[in-house]
């Protein structure tokens, strides 16, 4: 009887992942169901700005949840045309149970609160202001928030590009840091602000893609909260440039900066005690087009950059030296026209994701042996995103 019972489940879960082909959808096997994750992203609405959530089963398909995408209360980023682009990274953020994202159309970060289901409600007095124009990254480390106000001409700002501090309570509330704000030339705003793994030195890329304006900026935070630029900061990331996104070594103070003009990544240190910042090697090429977007693995051991022009993903081991040693590229599936935006690592480690902005959607990869990703069968990648446009940052747990 026993055996009989074991045939029919095996027989019926095979009639069920057929029928799930045939039909469209995503096979998955019965004891692989379970869900094990989620994944956030903002769809840019310019009237009603939302976070999208999916919910990750055991196979790596993502499934959007009930009430995606939730209303942030703010407005996204209309682009005046097709030419007019935006460089950020981190536009969406984890903090323990709340999650903040920006709202580049109307100048605020909303802060919610997870809950069960992956759903979000928004916290008392979300969304609160951005202290400056167009918000696209976030960095936050225990109680302090920091936000860059990219400001771009397209977007007509009110005043000049700035990073901004904050305080968040446990309620998720945020208040500014008098004194905190560091502005930048007009026209030349920030792509990217991040904490180091111990919180005491925030990174900072600028410039857009410009050869001759694209800096990295490291600063030491203050007991008040406030910066300190750091010896040695700003720095060109020149011979190759157009810096945009970067990571920090979580284990290390040490950073990955991207050049997009050259696609190759530029390895810096950096001196925890006063935030000095200086060149550690030459750039390492990908051979692909346009690298931009880097998340790192939480062991330190590969870096993943994003290449927007070529639609592929580059590999990097990463040595304690600081050396890096490039594993390889992948292609991103749909990839018709230069797309490839922010990366997330799932919390394992196991998951890597990918977006493509424009065409809204969602790439996954499989991590296998020697850190190289492999993305999921058709019916599982890419996973699109229904809503907005112009899709923007990416997190994962």
């Amino acid at each position: 009887m026993h055996a009989n019972i074991g045939r029919r489940t095996i027989l019926g879960a095979t009639l069920a992942a057929c029928a799930a082909v045939l039909a469209g959808g995503n096979p998955v096997s019965a004891q692989n169901a379970g869900k094990t994750g989620y994944i956030y992203t903002i769809n840019n609405d310019a009237q009603r700005n939302g976070v999208v959530v999916f919910q990750r089963d055991g196979e790596g398909t993502l499934t959007e949840v009930t009430g995606s995408p939730f209303a942030t209360g703010g407005k996204g980023l209309a682009l005046p045309s097709a030419g007019d682009d935006i460089d950020e990274q981190g536009a969406i953020r984890f903090h323990g149970k709340h999650v903040l994202a920006v709202n580049p159309g109307s100048n605020s970060i909303s802060v919610f609160e997870r809950k069960a289901g992956g759903a979000l409600t928004l916290v008392a007095g979300a969304p609160f202001p951005s202290g400056g124009d167009t918000p696209l990254s976030l960095a936050v480390h225990g109680d302090l928030v920091y936000v860059a106000n990219q400001a771009p001409a397209f977007a007509r700002p009110a005043g000049l590009p700035n990073i901004t501090g904050f305080r968040i309570d446990p309620q998720g509330r945020l208040t500014p840091i008098a004194g905190s704000t560091v502005r930048f030339p007009a026209g030349l705003g920030p792509a990217q602000v991040e904490f180091n793994a111990k919180g005491d030195c925030l990174a900072v890329t600028s410039g857009f893609q410009d050869a001759s304006t694209s800096q990295v900026h490291t600063y030491k935070v203050q007991s008040g909260g406030a910066l300190r630029e750091g010896p040695g900061s700003p720095i060109s990331t020149a011979p190759i440039s157009g810096t945009v996104g970067f990571s920090w070594d979580p284990i290390r103070d040490r950073l990955y900066a991207s050049n997009f003009r050259g696609s190759a990544i530029t390895v810096f240190d950096v001196n925890a005690g006063d935030a000095g910042l200086k060149y550690l090697g030459t750039p390492y090429a990908s051979r692909e087009g346009a690298s931009c977007w880097t998340v790192i693995s939480a062991d330190g051991k590969w870096l993943y950059v994003a290449n927007f022009v070529s639609n592929s993903i580059s590999t990097y081991a990463v040595h304690p030296n600081g050396h890096l040693e490039l594993k390889g590229s992948v292609k991103r599936r749909g990839g018709s026209s230069p797309d490839t935006k922010d990366l997330a690592l799932s919390s394992d480690g196991k998951w890597l994701y990918a977006i493509s902005s424009t065409d809204r959607k969602i790439n996954i990869f499989k991590i296998g042996e020697g850190g190289q990703p492999t993305e999921l069968s058709t019916y599982q990648s890419p996973a699109p995103v229904s809503s907005g446009q112009h899709i923007t940052g990416l997190v994962a747990d």
